[in-house]
């Protein structure tokens, strides 16, 4: 049996067990739902005692909670959507309402009894292919940092890939940066590695590659059909004690479900290549043709019982790619150049059966498949033999039930989550060849100078290589990595406690069971370098190589990991004005950093001879006896996250609210930090130079050249007698995981159908990691200490590495918000969202969360300096408002002061001893332009939709939609020159981000 197929039949078995659990009482998590409460009265005096029922109105499904002795109910679980509100006092007496809740609210609904009973049609809310009626609930008692974002806004704001994440910026102080193969966002002066997004509850956290997000690094794709998105919420700070994993900032994404109506909708929208303005500045990929179409259907099985909801997107993009070769060598490849197309493929299924086995128990059981594939980096001088597909899986699982009680709510879930990360190269079956114009030995291509004149002679090395004139035949590597779990929850709230005041009580649990797979060949395919002019001083035919280089095979790593986390959240009504929220989080993996991993022998051996050298000591920081490993590393168990909120209502009437918080945050290293460890000493590189007599050549020992060395036949005896060197990591044996310390204290104002906030926000994080250079020279200097090989051990390179967790970062900003949610009775909508920001770190060079630092001896010693995402001034606009003959135009306008950039050969550098780095880090700010306000931003775009709306019959209806994406064609930059000594030129552009001005076109159909 397979890896896999074990795992597939596990995660079947433990569904079944789930089964079985559910049907007895447990079931899913809260964070996919919202909550109602309030006080009923009758004739301003508290009713005591009474029933209140709310029913979702698109499906029947009823909810029903007890009024307490105080008169105050709680009504926890609730899907996001519109409810009929009917209470029913003690002596008989009613009140309906009908109202709705937005995801993640604590709402508040007072009633009276003897009031007459309140309409059911204050607001509708037409979002183009529902329409909701209700008054919609504002929450202004959270002492959470919260932005919602609408089905409203999803389907209506412009973008142009249909990624529902897109619309994060919405939130103060989130950033989503689109690359010409990714698209991150991050938050909180932190990497996207800080964030975690869940979808019905269920974790999309990457365990194992950067992003944050599975599925998010070095992708083009969406993570979800964004058809299948009902709304979701953006935490930025003070999220409670049921979120794991992150330190910035959380998502949190409830899907549609099916409803009474059977109603779907399809779409096709469509962009050409030519409808991309073209790149004024870099290369990068080309501009795409893209596709994309889908629908969404759902509706009753047994009405106000069981219901269905299916949802499946396509996209296809295509990046035509041009090879190119300079005319003076293209006669040598005639049938290499030309133009190759670069398809991007990915399908996205979602379906979920929702069934209602009575007011107290209700089933949820849903699926979600994503499957994509990339060609790639090919183009310029690389062949389309040389392209790498990049494929990627997400599959998941999620069986949820929710029992409602006299005084209590239970939620339990089990899912399944898998995420496959495939890059290959297309041809591995034929060698790698690597064509060079050489020098003499004059580096990186100088021309001759006084110490390296015009024929200095041939020496056998890279820095003879003046450039790369063609790269064809086979890609050179391929990696599998996937991360597999079956995760169990419970959360079990009580509502009906009082104390003090009054009490809602929830406490949870959760298992998780994961796997980490991680297959790495790298440089496994061998690339022979050649002469491309066929010097006789070299070897005299471009048909005979320089050299080869291979790396061996590595095995690959399969490892457990048991993740629990517990949790308690007492939310506390002292009075109808204060709210205190008190929650204790835990968190424990027990092998999420190689703890069972075994120092190899040759390695400490190598870490032995070189300490006891005589008069050496190893870089400060580094101790053997902290890092040689006997396979019991110790997991982390400290992961204690103490969280704090409060809110009050200062005239007790739900608009002007006083609120804060703080709180520790523990997010997690993913999994391939610590891989390098297992894996780094044993990629072993091998590089064989040629000769045509063989023998002592230009610094060297050559091999004489034969053909037979061009098949595997020829070349793996070679190899085997050849030595090669890998490079060796230590993890620290007590792994400290990043965490960040939240505080925050603001004022939230509700005026009419507006809603103001300000935040006052600051994070302190803390336990990054880095990579360090242990074997430091006697004045510390980083690269010329004692060597594996001088001390016997030539399987190793020259510097090995050890890990510090000492990095920091930390930030303060103002959050602003102004918020006026789009009706149809109003027919506008407008929303603001404005962040300054003031982010600093220490460490150097990378901004992720496992960087390498090989400035410095620590992370304090590079002093403090800007975060890579330290952005001063951010404002987000978006709105949108209904036109005459059934047009509407909604936009969405961006506007950033600019990150910082490193600058190199800096005059103002700081410069500790041993080493003195010349970089001023983040020390340069780009270019600030005039828009409204006078060269304030870097960063400028403007989006807009047009749709008309054509109603047909029988509810039916057709939108066309145009968007124009970067509308003034903004040349917004991401790369700059950087160093110094290009003098006045430092700072100009040289790179931009994606998008240029786009056209798209597109039709949807619902009924």
């Amino acid at each position: 049996m397979t890896r896999m197929s074990r795992h597939y039949l596990g995660a079947a078995s433990a569904l079944a067990v789930a089964v079985s659990l559910a049907c007895a009482g447990g079931a899913a998590a809260q964070v996919a739902s919202s909550t109602l409460r309030g006080t009923i009265y009758e004739g301003g005096a508290v009713e005591t005692g009474g029933a209140i029922t709310a029913t979702e109105v698109s499906t029947g499904y009823v909810s029903r909670g007890r009024i307490g002795a105080d008169g105050g109910y709680v009504l926890p679980g609730l899907r996001p959507g519109t409810y009929r509100i009917d209470v029913t006092s003690a002596d008989g007496q009613t009140v309906s309402d009908t109202v709705t809740l937005s995801l993640g609210q604590v709402a508040t609904l007072d009633l009276d009894v003897a009031a007459v009973t309140a309409s059911t049609d204050v607001s509708a809310t037409d979002v183009g292919d529902i329409v909701v009626t209700g008054r919609r609930l504002f929450e202004v008692r959270t002492p959470e940092v919260a932005t919602n974002v609408s089905q409203a806004q999803i389907n209506n704001l412009p973008q142009i890939n249909r990624n529902f994440l897109n619309f994060a910026a919405l939130a103060p102080g989130v950033r989503v940066t689109e690359g010409d193969r990714e698209r991150t966002f991050s938050a909180g002066g932190q990497p996207a590695q800080a964030i975690n997004v869940f979808i019905d509850g269920q974790s999309q956290k990457s365990t194992i590659i950067d992003g944050g997000v599975a599925g998010q690094d070095d992708s083009r794709g969406n993570p979800f059909p964004q058809a299948g998105v009902q709304e979701f919420r953006v935490i930025t700070q003070n999220f409670k004690a049921e979120y794991e994993q992150a330190g910035s900032s959380i998502i949190t994404a409830v899907t549609r479900s099916g409803t009474n109506e059977l109603s779907g909708d399809a779409f096709i929208t469509y962009q050409e290549a030519d409808w991309n303005a073209d790149r004024s500045l870099g290369g990068g990929d080309a501009l795409p043709e893209r596709l994309q179409y889908g629908f969404s259907v759902g509706g009753p099985i047994i009405e106000d019982r069981l219901h269905y909801f299916l949802a499946y997107e396509k996209k296809d993009e295509d990046r035509p790619q041009t090879v190119t070769i300079e005319s003076a060598y293209a006669g040598l490849f005639p049938d290499e150049a030309g133009s190759f197309s670069a398809p991007f493929e990915q399908d996205l299924i979602f379906g979920k059966l929702s069934f209602n086995a009575s007011d107290a128990h209700r089933f949820e059981l849903s699926g979600t498949w994503r499957d994509e594939q990339d060609i790639r980096d090919f183009g310029g001088n690389r062949s389309y033999d040389r392209a790498m597909a990049v494929n990627a899986e997400t599959r998941s699982v999620v069986l949820k039930h929710q029992w409602q009680g006299a005084g209590f709510f239970n939620e339990a879930s089990i899912d399944y989550f898998a995420y496959t990360y495939n890059p290959e190269g297309l041809n591995f079956s034929e060698y790698g060849r690597e064509y060079f114009v050489f020098d003499d030995n004059c580096p990186d291509g100088d021309p001759p100078t006084a110490s390296c004149p015009a024929p200095a002679g041939f020496q056998y090395n890279i820095f003879d290589r003046d450039r790369q004139i063609f790269v064809g035949g086979g890609f050179q590597e391929s990696q599998l990595s996937e991360q597999e779990s079956i995760t169990f929850k419970n959360d079990l709230t009580f509502t009906d406690i009082e104390w003090m005041g009054s009490h809602t009580i929830k406490m949870g649990a959760k298992y998780s069971m994961q796997s980490m797979y991680v297959n790495k060949q790298l440089n496994r395919n061998p690339r022979f370098i050649f002469d491309i002019d066929g010097r006789p001083e070299i070897n005299g035919s471009r048909d005979i190589p320089v050299m080869v280089t291979l790396n061996d095979y590595v095995a690959p790593i399969d490892v457990d990991n048991n993740v629990i986390g517990l949790y308690i959240q007492d939310d506390w009504q002292i009075t109808s004005q204060l709210e205190i929220n008190l929650g204790l989080r835990w968190d424990y993996e027990d092998n999420a950093q190689n703890n069972d991993w075994v120092t190899p022998t040759r390695i400490r051996d190598m870490v032995a001879a070189i300490g006891a050298i005589p008069g050496y000591t190893f870089a400060p920081g580094f101790d053997p006896d902290d890092y040689i490993s006997d396979g019991n590393r110790e997991a982390f168990k400290d992961a204690w996250q103490p969280r704090l909120g409060f809110s009050y209502d200062v005239f007790d009437d739900e608009r002007t609210v006083i609120f804060g918080g703080a709180g520790r945050y523990y997010s997690r290293l993913g999994f391939n930090f610590a891989f390098d460890e297992r894996f780094k000493y044993q990629q072993i590189t091998k590089d064989i130079f040629f000769s045509v007599a063989g023998g002592p050549r230009g610094g060297v020992n050559t091999i004489a050249w034969d053909p037979a060395y061009l098949t595997a036949a020829g070349l793996d005896p070679l190899l085997a007698a050849t030595q090669g060197a890998g490079e060796v990591f230590l993890l620290k044996n007590e792994v400290p995981v990043p965490y960040t310390d939240q505080f925050n204290l603001g004022v939230r104002q509700r005026f009419g159908d507006w809603s103001a906030e300000v935040t006052l926000a600051r994070g302190e994080s803390k336990n990054e990691a880095g990579w360090y250079i242990a074997n430091r020279a006697a004045d510390l200097s980083p690269w010329s200490g004692p060597t594996p090989a001088s001390v016997g051990f030539p399987e190793f390179r020259n510097t090995f590495f050890f890990s510090q967790h000492d990095r920091e970062r930390r930030f303060n900003a103002i959050y602003a918000k102004l918020d006026k949610p789009y009706t149809a009775a109003d027919g506008w909508g407008f929303n603001l969202a404005y962040t300054f920001m003031d982010a600093e770190q220490n460490g150097s060079r990378d901004d992720g969360i496992a960087a390498f630092n090989l400035d410095y001896l620590n992370a304090a010693q590079s002093g403090w300096y800007p975060s890579a995402s330290d952005e001063r001034h951010r404002v987000v606009a978006s709105g949108m408002v209904d036109l005459p003959l059934d047009f509407r135009l909604s936009g969405i306008l961006t506007l950033g002061s600019g990150t910082p950039y490193h600058i190199w050969a800096c005059s103002d550098a700081y410069r500790p001893a041993p080493y003195n780095p010349d970089a001023c880090w983040n020390a340069g700010r780009r270019e600030k332009h005039s828009f409204i306000l006078p060269n304030a931003w870097a960063f400028r775009q403007l989006d807009l939709r047009l749709t008309k709306t054509f109603e047909l019959w029988n509810d039916q209806a057709v939108e066309a939609i145009f968007d124009v994406i970067n509308v003034f064609d903004h040349v917004n930059v991401n790369e700059v020159e950087q160093c110094e000594c290009a003098g006045p030129a430092l700072g100009d552009p040289r790179g931009q981000y994606l998008p240029t001005r786009s056209f798209q076109v597109g039709l949807r159909y619902r009924w």
